[in-house]
């Protein structure tokens, strides 16, 4: 099984996710001007649509980076995004990450079902041995989030990064590896059930439609 990474979009109950373009830029923006949402990301918040329209050309041209939007599914709003990165074919690996919701899409559905839909493409269609995610060693809400959904802790990277207001920031890498997927899977598929809809969204379709999540070409 071979690891080509291309886009496509990934459609559960909750959210779907879209490959990113410069048509998602008003959306992004009216989702993403909370500088506390971006307080541990290697950048700040969108200070305007130009900063947006900036930010979609820099991580479409982002070499071993396939974005999405985050678009919550009843009402086809974008509440968010998320990425593929650092996407190594030859290993079968790669990251998720680059994640951020709008403030009413946090504590929903949205971030849990995104999590499902891009793990589930990576093991169960990529054929991925390893995906990994990194968060800022600050940012203690993401790491309990990452060992909820069963990912392991591997340990920190000092001085990783230098990111916004030039801070030097250590990174705490998680992974789930392939022979983890089955029980990460179903921890998801159980949080799912338990959340949220996002923002004001029916209620959730039974668990049997999450777990057979569809996955198109974009149009």
């Amino acid at each position: 099984m071979s690891l080509r990474v291309r886009p496509l979009v990934l459609e559960g109950a909750a959210v779907r996710l879209e490959p990113l373009c410069p048509e998602h830029a008003h959306g992004l923006y009216n989702r993403g001007r909370a500088g506390a949402d971006w307080a541990y990301m290697p950048r700040g918040c969108f200070v305007d649509l130009a900063d947006t329209r900036q930010w979609i050309e820099e991580a479409l041209a982002a070499p071993d980076h396939l974005a999405f939007v985050i678009v919550e599914s009843a009402k086809g709003r974008v509440v968010g995004s998320t990425r593929y990165l650092n996407i190594r074919p030859e290993h079968r690996s790669l990251e998720i990450g680059w994640t951020w919701l709008g403030q009413d899409a946090q504590r929903t559905a949205a971030n849990t079902e995104a999590k499902l839909l891009l793990l589930t493409h990576a093991f169960e269609v990529l054929g991925c041995v390893r995906v990994e995610f990194k968060t800022d060693a600050r940012n203690e809400r993401s790491q309990r989030a990452l060992l909820r959904i069963g990912a392991t802790r591997e340990g920190i990277l000092r001085n990783h990064m230098i990111v916004q207001g030039d801070y030097v920031r250590d990174s705490v890498y998680f992974s789930v590896i392939a022979a983890e997927w089955p029980d990460v899977k179903a921890r998801l598929q159980s949080l799912m059930d338990r959340a949220p809809p996002p923002l004001s969204s029916p209620s959730p379709a039974p668990s049997r439609s999450r777990k057979n999540s569809r996955q198109t070409a974009p149009k």
